[in-house]
């Protein structure tokens, strides 16, 4: 519900006329109670120790995040884990991505990580909406020489066959069983290159060299799941029922929708106020989710006139904003072959001295 307000007036950032869409999923860990276990099966930890291991409950999430605007337009919560005791139903990251395209169009293009692309997957978006994957180098075999850097084609259309066992299901819903595809070369500047799979085949519409520019926004949902996880400490759930962590999952997505309604304005203004600067302005999250935490309830029931709260937030919003320097390289990701006695000694830093406790 969120979501479709923000989106009514039709007034959203999009690129080349596009809504552009990332998903992505993640998993979180659950208290663990006897209600919980019901709708979520536990995951055995293992240890040589045979009475060391334990059970871990775990949920998986799924998003279909508005890269550009910032709103969560669809979200799930459901088990992770399979299970020889019940009959619970395990989801994958492929299945919840397909649900999450009922909520897309023909407008919108829908940005996935190497996990998700699949002939189903593009025979789901068939007509409904345009997809956009970087692929692994055995998901589709006639596109393997693009993966060579020395490679005399970057941009290749090529006719795709549906597996066998999809061919009678594709067949009942009037989806082709061959499709063609149109795959992109990419070469970042380490040298290391990707091919991305869309089904958007005129290259008037996205020329080769929009792709790079375009795939890197799917990183605004990787920065989402780190706002839910850790700012807004989504696994610090307050109930031991499989309830209360369904109503906190969708209580954050909601709070998160809604600060991007209220500071969508003040963010055009100070982009607009920017314009002239090297750098543009927008409002530091740390200030705004601290106000909307502390004037939600006024909002929902105060008698105080709705339009002068929301004007003395906003000025809230203005009183230490951020400044955003474009084109930062990131830290490097470290090698976890390589590296796996930095990576356990930056953990035991981290749980030792820094991790922030936070009371249910």
């Amino acid at each position: 519900m969120s979501a479709e307000m923000f989106y009514d007036d039709g007034e959203y950032e999009r690129y080349k006329g596009f809504r552009i869409l990332a998903v992505d999923g993640s998993v979180v860990t659950l208290p663990n109670s006897n209600d919980i276990k019901s709708e979520f099966n536990p995951m055995t930890v293992k240890c040589q120790i045979e009475t060391f291991k334990k059970e871990v409950m775990q949920a998986r999430v799924s998003c279909l995040f508005d890269v550009l605007n910032n709103i969560s337009v669809d979200a799930s919560i459901t088990n992770k884990n399979k299970s020889q005791d019940n009959d619970l139903v395990a989801y994958d990251e492929r299945t919840l991505a397909i649900e999450h395209l009922k909520y897309t169009n023909m407008d919108d293009l829908v940005i996935m990580d190497r996990g998700y692309p699949s002939y189903e997957l593009f025979a789901k978006a068939y007509n409904k909406t345009n997809i956009l994957c970087r692929i692994r180098k055995n998901s589709f075999s006639k596109a393997k020489c693009l993966f060579d850097a020395h490679s005399e084609k970057k941009d290749l259309i090529l006719e795709i066959n549906a597996p066998k066992h999809l061919k009678e299901e594709l067949k009942l819903n009037n989806i082709p069983t061959k499709m063609k595809i149109r795959f992109v070369q990419v070469i970042l500047e380490n040298g290391t290159v990707e091919v991305l799979a869309t089904n958007i085949l005129d290259n008037t519409i996205f020329k080769t060299s929009d792709f790079k520019s375009l795939y890197a926004l799917r990183w605004g949902i990787e920065t989402y799941y780190d706002l839910i996880k850790n700012r807004l400490y989504l696994e610090n759930f307050t109930g031991l029922s499989a309830l209360a962590v369904k109503q906190d999952f969708y209580a954050t997505i909601f709070l998160t929708n809604y600060e991007s309604a209220m500071t969508y304005d003040v963010n055009d203004e100070l982009k607009e106020k920017s314009s002239n600067n090297k750098y543009t302005q927008k409002v530091n999250k740390a200030v705004s989710f601290n106000v909307i935490k502390h004037k939600v309830f006024d909002l929902f029931y105060s008698d105080e006139p709705l339009d002068e709260m929301l004007e003395h937030m906003e000025k809230l919003f203005l009183t230490n904003t951020i400044v955003i320097r474009p084109n930062r390289k990131a830290k490097p990701r470290l090698d976890k072959d390589i590296h796996k006695s930095t990576i356990a000694t930056n953990s035991i830093h981290h749980l030792k001295r820094k991790k922030k406790n936070v009371g249910n």
